[in-house]
């Protein structure tokens, strides 16, 4: 079935029940709708609804090789994103509002950021969109605001908000060089950042 995600679809791994499946596609159609009006564009992943750790097990297993170098994910991860076949993965059982809204905003994102970047990125216009429903976010990990969150907040600082949402769509460019150190390591190769950044893990 397609819930104006550009003619992609939305695919159940599980049965779910009557209120599991509205809440689901309730998630979608919302978070997709808000990352529309703040972004003018909507994501072309197909999103893929698993239930229970064993199915997001699968999942994880069958696209290790597409995923990032820097990507860390466990049977416990509510949501993961394939760049290489253009899928979201989110386990709906633990899944909060948040995480939907952020897998969407990966879809979209700018494909010559590296992953960190995205990371950052993602999270932070996720707590944008969201605002003061606070509810809303899933909690973060200190790891995840320090890597990804904090850096990024400091880039909109001295860009502006506005140039940022361009900057990840990959419609502007910004010369990395001239700010601090840990803004500077979003743009590493991925590789590098991971095993600089490997004392979080």
């Amino acid at each position: 079935m397609s819930f104006g995600l550009s003619q992609r679809d939305i695919v159940f791994l599980s049965h779910l029940s009557r209120s599991e499946f509205q809440k689901v596609t309730a998630f979608i159609d919302t978070a997709n709708n808000m990352v529309y009006e703040y972004f003018g564009t909507r994501t072309d992943f197909d999103i893929i609804i698993c239930h229970g750790s064993w199915e997001m097990e699968v999942q994880i297993v069958s696209r290790i090789h597409n995923l990032s170098s820097g990507q860390y994910y466990s049977t416990k991860s509510a949501a993961i994103t394939d760049y290489h076949l253009k899928e979201i993965v989110v386990r709906c059982d633990i899944a909060k509002f948040g995480h939907y809204l952020h897998e969407l905003i990966h879809g979209i994102l700018g494909t010559r950021h590296s992953h960190q970047l995205k990371e950052g990125l993602a999270w932070y216009f996720t707590e944008v969109l969201t605002g003061s429903k606070i509810y809303l976010m899933p909690t973060l990990s200190a790891s995840i605001t320090e890597l990804y969150v904090y850096p990024v907040k400091k880039l909109a600082g001295s860009l502006g908000q506005g140039f940022l949402k361009d900057f990840a769509l990959g419609n502007a460019t910004i010369h990395e060089e001239a700010f601090s150190q840990d803004i500077k390591d979003l743009f590493l190769p991925e590789e590098v950042f991971y095993t600089k950044k490997r004392y979080f893990r």
